[in-house]
């Protein structure tokens, strides 16, 4: 039997798709538009399920605290990816876009690993077996 994570799963990747297929009809193909399009169909595919199962309460597989931590880290990973792409030649003080971008998307990844093995660790202890 198919569970109900896979199944929201599919959905949320047959609704990227059918972003993807609508940008390629307009003919969007690049600059802003494109690079937001393409984080969209990301954004689904990488979150859509989870965002759709957080806000509904759903455990399934994942915990929903889990869920929220990741969608988290997933916005501000996209948030870093922008910045890079988007940042080019400009520079924020003597700091270029881009370097930040990449800054802040390897400090996304560092902290969100770090909750989830504290997250993990904690409920272990829960469940009296870690002492």
């Amino acid at each position: 039997m198919v569970s109900r994570d896979t199944t929201v799963h599919a959905a949320a990747v047959a609704l990227a798709v059918v972003v993807l297929a609508l940008v390629t009809q307009l003919g969007i193909d690049s600059g802003p538009p494109a690079i937001a399009a393409t984080l969209l169909a990301y954004a689904l595919v990488l979150g859509g399920a989870h965002f759709y199962l957080a806000l509904r309460g759903e455990d399934g597989i994942v915990p929903v605290e889990s869920r929220w931590r990741y969608l988290a880290m997933l916005a501000v990973l996209f948030a870093g990816v922008t910045l890079a792409a988007l940042g080019g030649e400009r520079t924020l003080g003597s700091l270029a876009l881009d370097t930040l971008g990449a800054a802040v998307t390897v400090g996304a990844l560092l902290v969100y690993f770090v909750a989830e093995g504290i997250a993990g660790y904690r409920a272990t202890g829960a469940d009296g077996e870690v002492s």
